[in-house]
C-alpha cells in the first residue's frame, strides 16, 4: 500500500462548511459495511473503488465525500472493528486494570478474573456472529500487515493482551514484561484464536452445526479447565451439561 498522510488524517470524515449529503452516518456506515465485505474478499490490492461503491448503492462522488480514497475506505473499516471489539471487551478490560492497580487481589480472585476474561473474549469470537464479516479482513491484515493493522494492535489487540498478560504474571509472581509470561498468555488466548480461524474444521471434527448455546458453555468449561491445570488450581466448572 503506497504511503499516505497520517492515519488520523486520512480516515476522517470530510464534510463541507454547508449542504452535503443527507443521512450521512446511515451512508458512512453501509459504506464500511459493504467495504467490509468487498476487502475480505478480494484484499486492498482486488477491490476498487467502482466495487465499493456498487456494493454500498452508493455514487463515486458519495463515496469519495465520505472517505476520500480507496485507503480511507479501509483504515475506517480498521477503526471500525476496532471500535466495535473494544466495545465488546473495554468493560472486563477496565475491571482488569482498575482491580490490579487499586487491590491485592488473592491467587482465586485473579484466577476468576482471567476465567471471566477468556469467557468474554470466547464469546466474541465464537458466539459474536458480528465477527463474521471482520475474520477475512484481520486474517489478510495478519498475513501482509499495512496501516490497518496498526490501528487494529493498537487499539484493540495490545489492550487485550495486555489486561490477560497482567493476570497471567501477578498469578505466577513474575513481571508480565517476561517472555514466558507474554508466550504463555498468548498459548492462552490462542486457544481461542485457533478455534475461530480453524472455525469449519473444529465444528467437523465435533460434529456441531455452530458454537452457539450449550455448545459454547462446553467450549468455555474446557478452556477453564486448561486454566486450572496450567495455574494448578482446582477451579469448579460453573458450567454443567454435555452434547
Amino acid at each position: 500500500m503506497p504511503k499516505t498522510r497520517p492515519v488520523s488524517e486520512t480516515i476522517r470524515r470530510r464534510r463541507p462548511a454547508a449542504g452535503g449529503y443527507p443521512r450521512g452516518d446511515e451512508t458512512r456506515s453501509r459504506i464500511i459495511a459493504a467495504a467490509l465485505e468487498v476487502f475480505a474478499a478480494n484484499g486492498f490490492g482486488g477491490a476498487s473503488t467502482r466495487m465499493l461503491a456498487a456494493r454500498a448503492g452508493v455514487t463515486l462522488p458519495a463515496l469519495h465525500y465520505y472517505f476520500d480514497s480507496k485507503e480511507g475506505v479501509y483504515l475506517a473499516c480498521a477503526e471500525h472493528i476496532a471500535e466495535r471489539m473494544q466495545a465488546h471487551l473495554g468493560a472486563v478490560t477496565a475491571h482488569v486494570a482498575k482491580t490490579l492497580a487499586q487491590e491485592q487481589p488473592s491467587s482465586a480472585q485473579l484466577l476468576d478474573m482471567l476465567v471471566e476474561f477468556l469467557d468474554q473474549l470466547t464469546d466474541l469470537f465464537l458466539g459474536e456472529h458480528e465477527l463474521e464479516k471482520w475474520v477475512l479482513f484481520i486474517i489478510r491484515e495478519q498475513a501482509r500487515p499495512t496501516k490497518a493493522f496498526d490501528i487494529l494492535f493498537d487499539r484493540m489487540m495490545r489492550r487485550v493482551f495486555g489486561a490477560c498478560s497482567a493476570l497471567v504474571g501477578r498469578l505466577l509472581n513474575r513481571p508480565d514484561t517476561e517472555r514466558e509470561v507474554r508466550i504463555r498468555t498468548l498459548a492462552l488466548i490462542g486457544r481461542i484464536i485457533f478455534l475461530r480461524t480453524a472455525r469449519e474444521a473444529a465444528l467437523r471434527v465435533l460434529d456441531w452445526p455452530d458454537f452457539d448455546g450449550q455448545r459454547l458453555a462446553l467450549v468455555k468449561d474446557a478452556l477453564q479447565a486448561a486454566v486450572a491445570a496450567e495455574f494448578g488450581a482446582d477451579l469448579a466448572s460453573k458450567r454443567r451439561g454435555g452434547l
